[in-house]
Protein backbone atom coordinates (compact mmCIF):
# COMPACT_ATOMS: atom_id res chain seq x y z
CA UNK A 1 0.00 0.00 0.00
CA UNK A 2 1.29 3.18 -1.16
CA UNK A 3 1.93 6.20 1.11
CA UNK A 4 -0.28 9.00 0.28
CA UNK A 5 0.85 12.34 -0.06
CA UNK A 6 1.79 13.95 3.12
CA UNK A 7 1.28 10.46 4.51
CA UNK A 8 3.37 9.08 6.96
CA UNK A 9 7.04 10.82 8.05
CA UNK A 10 10.31 8.57 7.48
CA UNK A 11 12.59 8.55 9.77
CA UNK A 12 16.23 9.18 9.15
CA UNK A 13 18.87 7.17 11.03
CA UNK A 14 19.88 9.47 13.42
CA UNK A 15 16.35 9.71 14.71
CA UNK A 16 15.93 6.58 15.28
CA UNK A 17 19.32 6.47 17.19
CA UNK A 18 17.89 9.00 19.62
CA UNK A 19 15.13 6.91 19.75
CA UNK A 20 17.11 4.28 21.06
CA UNK A 21 19.63 6.10 23.29
CA UNK A 22 16.18 7.57 25.26
CA UNK A 23 16.33 11.34 23.94
CA UNK A 24 13.59 12.04 21.90
CA UNK A 25 10.07 12.98 22.33
CA UNK A 26 9.38 9.39 22.36
CA UNK A 27 8.66 8.47 26.46
CA UNK A 28 5.87 5.51 26.33
CA UNK A 29 7.61 2.13 25.70
CA UNK A 30 4.70 1.21 23.13
CA UNK A 31 5.66 4.23 21.18
CA UNK A 32 9.79 3.31 21.22
CA UNK A 33 8.59 -0.42 20.25
CA UNK A 34 6.12 0.80 17.59
CA UNK A 35 8.67 2.52 15.61
CA UNK A 36 11.97 0.56 16.14
CA UNK A 37 9.27 -2.55 15.14
CA UNK A 38 8.59 -0.33 12.07
CA UNK A 39 12.16 0.48 11.43
CA UNK A 40 13.76 -2.62 12.29
CA UNK A 41 14.83 -3.58 8.94
CA UNK A 42 16.80 -0.19 8.80
CA UNK A 43 18.78 -0.23 11.58
CA UNK A 44 19.80 -3.65 10.53
CA UNK A 45 21.04 -2.73 7.24
CA UNK A 46 23.05 0.50 9.11
CA UNK A 47 25.28 -2.41 11.49
CA UNK A 48 25.40 -4.27 8.76
CA UNK A 49 27.18 -1.69 6.75
CA UNK A 50 30.48 -1.74 8.93
CA UNK A 51 33.09 -4.53 8.29
CA UNK A 52 35.72 -6.01 10.95
CA UNK A 53 38.84 -4.70 10.75
CA UNK A 54 41.66 -5.97 8.00
CA UNK A 55 45.07 -5.32 7.45
CA UNK A 56 45.25 -3.87 4.28
CA UNK A 57 42.44 -1.62 5.60
CA UNK A 58 44.95 -0.52 8.18
CA UNK A 59 47.84 -0.15 5.72
CA UNK A 60 45.89 2.18 3.55
CA UNK A 61 44.94 4.40 6.82
CA UNK A 62 48.53 4.58 7.54
CA UNK A 63 49.49 5.60 3.63
CA UNK A 64 46.32 7.79 3.29
CA UNK A 65 48.63 11.54 3.39
CA UNK A 66 45.14 12.99 3.06
CA UNK A 67 44.43 12.40 6.74
CA UNK A 68 46.19 14.09 9.89
CA UNK A 69 48.75 11.63 11.82
CA UNK A 70 46.53 12.31 15.22
CA UNK A 71 43.13 11.48 13.50
CA UNK A 72 44.79 8.05 12.43
CA UNK A 73 46.30 6.75 15.69
CA UNK A 74 42.91 7.49 17.18
CA UNK A 75 40.98 5.99 14.08
CA UNK A 76 43.19 3.05 14.53
CA UNK A 77 42.48 2.96 18.07
CA UNK A 78 38.58 3.23 17.77
CA UNK A 79 38.89 0.23 14.75
CA UNK A 80 40.62 -1.72 17.47
CA UNK A 81 38.18 -1.11 20.46
CA UNK A 82 35.18 -1.59 18.59
CA UNK A 83 36.43 -4.46 16.57
CA UNK A 84 35.73 -2.07 13.14
CA UNK A 85 37.10 -1.63 9.88
CA UNK A 86 40.29 1.56 10.02
CA UNK A 87 39.11 3.07 7.32
CA UNK A 88 35.42 3.20 8.50
CA UNK A 89 36.39 4.31 11.81
CA UNK A 90 38.87 7.24 10.42
CA UNK A 91 35.55 7.98 8.64
CA UNK A 92 33.38 8.00 11.81
CA UNK A 93 35.59 10.21 13.29
CA UNK A 94 35.77 12.78 10.78
CA UNK A 95 31.63 12.88 10.57
CA UNK A 96 31.77 12.82 14.52
CA UNK A 97 34.18 15.85 14.46
CA UNK A 98 32.36 17.56 11.10
CA UNK A 99 28.59 17.05 12.44
CA UNK A 100 28.76 16.19 15.74
CA UNK A 101 31.74 17.77 17.85
CA UNK A 102 30.76 21.16 20.27
CA UNK A 103 34.05 21.63 21.74
CA UNK A 104 36.36 24.03 20.92
CA UNK A 105 39.89 22.70 18.78
CA UNK A 106 41.83 23.61 21.71
CA UNK A 107 39.74 21.45 24.04
CA UNK A 108 40.17 19.06 20.93
CA UNK A 109 44.03 18.87 21.26
CA UNK A 110 43.94 19.27 25.27
CA UNK A 111 41.65 16.13 25.56
CA UNK A 112 43.00 13.50 22.67
CA UNK A 113 43.69 10.39 24.02
CA UNK A 114 46.44 10.22 21.47
CA UNK A 115 48.74 12.94 23.51
CA UNK A 116 51.44 11.14 24.97
CA UNK A 117 52.99 12.60 28.10
CA UNK A 118 56.10 14.20 28.26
Amino acid sequence: MAAAAGGPCVRSSRELWTILLGRSALRELNQIEAELNKYWQRLLEGLSYYKPPSPSSAERVKANKDVASPLKELGLRVSKFLGLDEEQSVQLLQCYLQEDYRGTRDSLKLNSPCKTAS
